[in-house]
Formats: C-alpha cells, structure tokens, sequence
C-alpha cells in the first residue's frame, strides 16, 4: 500500500476541508498521513484511511521537552516512510516579510521526498526575487498543478508547472429541490483582509454595513437569508452574528456556523438556494458548480483570476471599488437569471491529479 505524507491548512476551513475529504476519496487504499491537531479526527472520521497524526500529543510534548529536535525527527521519521508528500490548498504561496525561511523549507522538503502540489494560486507578490525564487522550487518537484492561467503564465518556461481548474468544481454536491426564495451569502471577517495594501479602499466598518444592506435587502423582500461562516478561525462566525444583528426582518435570516462536521448540512443548503452570494472564494466555486446563479465578492485578486478563465461577464463586487458592493448590484444576476455554464471546468478539474494518479499507480 502506497503512503502519502499530507500538508493542508487545518484549521476548520470549509473549502480546505473538501479538499482533505476529496484527496482522501479519491484514494481509498493509499495511507494518508496528516500531521495536525486531534479536532480533525472528527472532521475526517469517514475518511479511514486519513492517518490523523496529533501534533499535540502526549508523545510529541514529551519529546519535545526532552529535546525540541527529538519532535522534529520524530515527524520526519513518518515523512520517510511516505513514497510522496502532497501540500493541497489555495493561497499557499503568498509573500511574507519571511519569504526567504519559507523558500528554503520548500528547497528542503523538494530535495528529500517526491513533492507534489495541487489546487494553489501564486501570490499576491511584491518582488521578482520571490517569485523567481519560487520558480527555482518548481524545477525541484513532481509536479505543481495551480488552479487559474494567471499563476501558471508567471511560470510559463518551468515544464514542471500545470494548470487545471479549481479541484471543487469536481466535487459532487447534493441534488436537493430548489427553494425559490432561499438565498445563501458566505461571509467573510474583513478586519485583517483590510491590510492587505491592494483591498484597503474599505473599511471593516463600511463592509459590514454594505453587507447588512445587502441581507436586509433580501429579507424585507421576503426571502429566507443564509448567513453562513466557512472558518470561525478567520472571523467568519463574528462578521456574520454582527451582520445578522444589524439587519432589518431579523426572522428571515439564519446563520449556519461550519464547525468541520456539517459539510452536508450546508453545500445542501447551498444547492436548496436560489441565488448564492459569495465573499468566500469556495463559496462561488461551489455555487457556481452547482449550477447557481453568483454574485461573487471579491477580496482577492484570486477570485478575479479564476472569473476570468471562466469568461465570467455577470455582476461582481469588487472591495476596492466599495460602490460596487451594493444590493442594486447584488439583485442583478438574480433578475437577469445570469448564469455560466461551468461544466468543461467540472470535467478538467480533476487533472490536477494527473501525475499524483500516474506516480502512485507505478
């Protein structure tokens, strides 16, 4: 049996934790092993062969007061019995003030082990170091498959670089009827994506009060509102119990809380919805594979990136043009029935398993 040592962002992230769920899916008899906390053993507890390995356990905190190296050899005694490791996520690939220790641990990892990386965008980036330091990593991996042209173009002359569409435009969401007056708006918390230096034309404060205007909007116009957080972690939670107690026709309004168990519960939410507004990026990726009418929000330049593979022409809201984050805007795509057929991007999706599937079927 084939093992593959996982890296992923663990911290109770819906779109992240798809991710972990369809790696896992997809092969069955592979052993996965997942250093991170034990919370995610309930996440994943349908997922056998996902090896949830405590980084806080009894024997990791003992080695490490014994000596902080004996916990890190200890992690890399696993790392080698795994035939690859696989890092499995979106913004993996941002630029820190600390980018430099985070080039040399990817130099490192890529030099010990067969290393893949699926489903990541690059950026955002400030310097041609960084980034022709990275193209340098890519050289050094299996294969590193990003999610939209614009991350791939950066590295056009590295044969090592692919590019396919989002993985969960391949996941398989729930057929449920349709509730024709359901609405779902994913929310994020804006307090830190503010200091990001390209999305500070708007304030936290101002963000939330577009977003009340936008759920009391849709309430008074009798439709039952979803306010749901995919990451309490990141604020979500906070952003929508403040949007939700600010808002107008306050019984017509529900929030749904992911709390790394309830997966079904909310993508079948999702797909009962007629309209889906999306300040989360997964949130239109699986709204628009599930067929729905989007409004998407853009925090990012990530989601603009993968708009335009789509050729994506319906109504946006952009956060660095606060004007556009409107409910006029928001009504728009749900008057006009403005819809985008995504299905080439469901049936590609999965190529960015092409060379994982190649390396552990030899």
């Amino acid at each position: 049996m084939k093992k593959i040592f996982l890296y992923a962002y663990d911290h109770i992230n819906l779109g992240d934790d798809l991710f972990i769920e369809t790696i896992a899916n997809r092969y069955p008899d592979t052993e996965i092993y997942f250093w991170t906390n034990a919370q995610n053993q309930k996440v994943f507890e349908k997922q056998k062969n996902l090896k949830i390995i405590d980084e806080n356990s009894t024997k990791t905190k003992i080695l490490k007061k014994i000596r902080p190296s004996l916990a890190v050899r200890y992690k890399a005694g696993i790392q080698k019995k795994c035939d690859a490791q696989v890092y499995i996520g979106g913004s993996i690939f941002m630029e820190y003030p600390t980018w430099k220790d985070i080039v040399s641990w990817w130099e490192y990892q890529s030099s010990q082990y067969p290393f893949f990386v699926l489903g990541a965008n690059f950026g955002p980036y400030h310097t041609e170091e960084y980034r022709s330091a990275m193209d340098k990593v890519y050289t050094k991996l299996k294969d590193i498959c990003f999610r939209d042209t614009y991350s791939k173009n950066l590295f056009a002359d590295n044969n090592h670089v692919r590019q396919a569409p989002d993985i969960l435009f391949s996941y398989p969401m729930p057929k449920v009827e349709e509730n024709k007056k359901q609405i779902f708006i994913s929310v994020i918390s804006y307090k830190d994506k503010e200091l990001n230096s390209d999305f500070d034309q708007m304030t936290n404060e101002e963000y939330i009060e577009k977003m009340v205007q936008i759920t009391s909007g849709f309430s008074k116009e009798g439709y039952q509102v979803i306010l749901a957080s995919f990451c309490r972690e990141e604020g979500d939670l906070d952003a929508v119990q403040e949007i939700k107690n600010r808002s107008e026709q306050q019984k017509n309004i529900t929030i749904f809380d992911y709390d790394g168990t309830n997966r079904k519960q909310l993508l079948e939410e999702m797909s009962r919805s007629i309209y889906i507004i999306a300040a989360r990026f997964h949130g239109t990726i699986l709204g628009l594979a599930a067929g729905k009418s989007v409004f998407p929000i853009l925090y990012s330049d990530k989601t603009k990136y993968v708009l335009e593979d789509l050729g994506f022409h319906g109504e946006y809201a952009d956060l660095r043009d606060p004007d556009s984050l409107s409910f006029e805007n928001a009504k728009k795509n749900l008057e006009s029935g403005y819809k985008i057929d995504v299905t080439e991007s469901i049936q590609n999706a999965e190529k960015h398993f092409e060379k994982l599937d190649e390396f552990l079927n030899n």
